[in-house]
């Protein structure tokens, strides 16, 4: 009897140690995770502050022990913001590379071309994207890492309206996804605020020259235009063509925080003393007047970002929570379900991201919503180009 007792006691021993030895051997001896940026081409000064973030990411991760104690490998893409590269690129990082997770591809339409082999290999990603496009069903184990067009439409609008007074409004759009998520957006929520959209325009990705829509923007004579468009170099086109043309329109862009730099190098400086470009941004990067800059998580962010890169002035600081933030949710999916498995991790942030937090405020990712940021992150900022000495931007309308 008692024998048996001792085989009974030793085999379930035997079973415990094995359970243990295969859950700790879900895992894969090197966390592999694959960037996919735009490295080079019109929109590589997303790429570089992508490529800068992720590796800060990736340091400050490894020296902290790893994912579940696991060393991550970055293994890195230049997509180049396009389609056909985007594809080539991600089957590189899936096939031959063999990433357990991907960050990028780098802007909707390349990654909207990716999404199936991304989905096919059952990864887990995040394509740099806000477009409403990317969902439960084009991006089942992804999520778009910038706020939704739907979100960032919104608040501009609302800000036109609230704020600004605006009783008319124009439109002016890029033919990517998010902007064409963006434009339709504007249509629906202006007929719910009653406002007239008085013109509307579209214009290539990397449009050189954008007169012939200033031209028929400036016949509706708006009090506001509200513009979309995937990099900074479309907004400064658009405010130089209208000086040009000795139109002074308000304009709300969303890309005018994110890239002042590159505005500026088009435009001029005066493009935001003027005080006519206003832009969204993270709430967390920004604050009111009589608020103490030392109180937030941001400002200590940056103090780490410029320790850790010589290149510091090549980042744009306004999407950092965008590259940042993607590995550090992947990392808690990965630590809770101890797997790489890409339906595992998915579902486990659809279920938990609103109990995380990032640089960039609350996670907002659930199974009806696919990106990772929801609209109340959003603030609206008037001169990007000229955060405090501690790094934050006055928030508008406070």
């Amino acid at each position: 009897m008692r024998a048996s007792r001792f085989c009974l006691s030793m085999a379930a021993a035997g079973l415990t140690l094995a359970v243990s030895a295969a859950f700790a051997q879900g895992l894969p001896p090197t966390i592999r995770v694959g960037l996919s940026a735009p490295l080079t081409g019109p929109s590589a000064v997303t790429g570089t502050s992508a490529k800068i973030m992720v590796e800060m990411a990736v340091k400050e991760i490894n020296d902290a022990g790893g994912i579940a104690g696991k060393k991550v490998e970055l293994i890195q893409a230049d997509d180049r913001a396009d389609p056909t590269t985007a594809v080539t690129e991600v089957k590189r990082l899936i096939n031959s590379e063999k990433v357990n997770v991907i960050l990028g591809p780098g802007s909707a339409a390349p990654a909207l071309a990716a999404a199936a082999d991304i989905t096919r290999a059952k990864i887990l990603s995040f394509p740099n994207t806000g477009a409403t496009s990317i969902n439960r069903t084009s991006y089942p184990y992804g999520f778009g890492t910038f706020y939704s067009s739907d979100a960032f439409s919104d608040a501009m609008m609302d800000y036109a309206v609230d704020v600004l007074k605006a009783k008319t409004v124009a439109a002016l759009v890029d033919n990517g996804a998010q902007g064409q998520a963006a434009g339709a957006e504007f249509k629906a929520h202006a007929a719910k605020r009653g406002i007239k959209i008085v013109a509307y325009e579209t214009h290539d990705y990397d449009a050189e020259d954008l007169s012939p829509q200033v031209l028929n923007i400036r016949r509706g004579n708006p009090d506001v235009v509200l513009h979309v468009a995937s990099n900074g170099d479309s907004v400064g086109r658009f405010f130089r063509s209208a000086e040009e043309l000795g139109w002074k329109p308000i304009i709300i862009s969303q890309v005018a925080s994110l890239f002042p730099a590159q505005i500026k190098k088009i435009a001029g400086d005066q493009v935001y003393a003027s005080g006519r470009v206003y832009g969204p941004q993270f709430k967390t990067l920004t604050m009111c007047k009589g608020e103490n800059p030392a109180s937030f998580p941001y400002v200590q962010f940056l103090t780490r970002l410029k320790a850790f890169t010589p290149d510091f002035a090549k980042v744009a600081v306004g999407l950092t929570p965008i590259y940042y933030d993607q590995l550090y949710l992947a990392k808690a999916a990965i630590e809770a379900t101890k797997s790489v498995d890409g339906p595992t991790l998915a579902a486990w942030i659809e279920k938990n991201s609103k109990q995380h937090k990032g640089i960039g405020g609350n996670y907002g990712a659930t199974a009806d919503y696919h990106l990772i940021w929801d609209a109340s992150v959003i603030g609206m900022v008037q001169r990007p180009d000229t955060p405090d000495a501690s790094g934050m931007y006055p928030r508008a309308g406070c």
